[in-house]
């Protein structure tokens, strides 16, 4: 399904490395646009939490066409890339404001490597093969793939649940990318603003797994599990308790309190 194969954090950062030499590539001006957005947002004042659909439209499409573009490659290794994420967003803790959203970031990406590990995993997929796979994806936008999913022959708890998952990727994905800006000192952002944005991450990242292990994505051992007899590793449960300690709402209720 469309939805499972684009929810991998990252790629639009990842896109900017790439980019930081190449002032003519056709993807240059989207990055920027969205960059300029980000930044006023972050300088606004304006509090920080979950991003209109118009921001996410923009992340999403932007998303797809750097996914495309970056595994064209055919020597890139996908799982390799994402681990390369890593290493880069530690270093934004050089600034000391910055340390616990980096921290939540962190977070967020291991949720999202334990999702990709494990869809790899099920499909007991080589990484070249799985990067293979990603470069014959459909080239769809966020207002194409609400649509699919308004049709899409699945009932409508389900239908919720994959564009809720997709939404807390994309709030991921906003987040690291920001961090990014924040990291780089383009522009500065006060220390509410970088605390909404960790608490932002955080919840993204607590949604996005709890929706993973419902939809059957994230699965312990070998079999389809749900979210209440899912065996997390210790270092995610030991994360989840982090968390909860520093006054998170708890995911679940706010989902079923809809």
């Amino acid at each position: 399904m469309v939805a499972f194969a684009k929810n991998f954090d990252g790629i639009i950062s990842q896109l900017r490395y790439s980019l930081v030499s190449q002032s003519e590539h056709p993807l240059k001006k989207e990055v920027n646009e969205l960059s300029d957005r980000i930044k006023v947002l972050l300088t606004s004042g304006k509090r920080i939490e979950n991003q209109p659909v118009e921001m996410l439209s923009s992340i999403f499409d932007l998303r797809i066409k750097a996914l495309r573009w970056l595994t064209a490659d055919i020597n890139l290794d996908y799982a390799e890339m994402f681990n390369a994420i890593f290493p880069q967003i530690e270093e934004l803790k050089s600034n000391t404001r910055l340390e616990f959203l980096v921290d939540n970031i962190l977070f967020a990406l291991r949720c999202n490597q334990r999702v990709l590990e494990s869809m790899i995993s099920a499909n007991e997929l080589s990484p070249n093969t799985f990067t293979s796979n990603l470069t014959e994806l459909p080239d769809v936008t966020y207002a194409q793939f609400i649509s699919a999913m308004a049709f899409a022959n699945l009932d409508d708890q389900t239908t919720q649940k994959i564009v809720d998952w997709t939404n807390a990727s994309l709030h991921i994905e906003f987040v690291l990318f920001a961090s990014v800006i924040l990291g780089e000192g383009e522009v500065t952002a006060s220390d509410k603003t970088i605390n909404e944005l960790a608490f932002l991450v955080a919840d993204a990242a607590q949604e996005y797994s709890a929706l993973a292990t419902e939809l059957g994505i994230l699965k312990s051992r070998s079999t389809k599990q749900f979210l209440s007899n899912q065996a997390f590793d210790q270092d995610f449960i030991n994360e989840q308790k982090q968390l909860a300690g520093l006054g998170i709402d708890d995911f679940a209720e706010k989902m079923f309190a809809r």
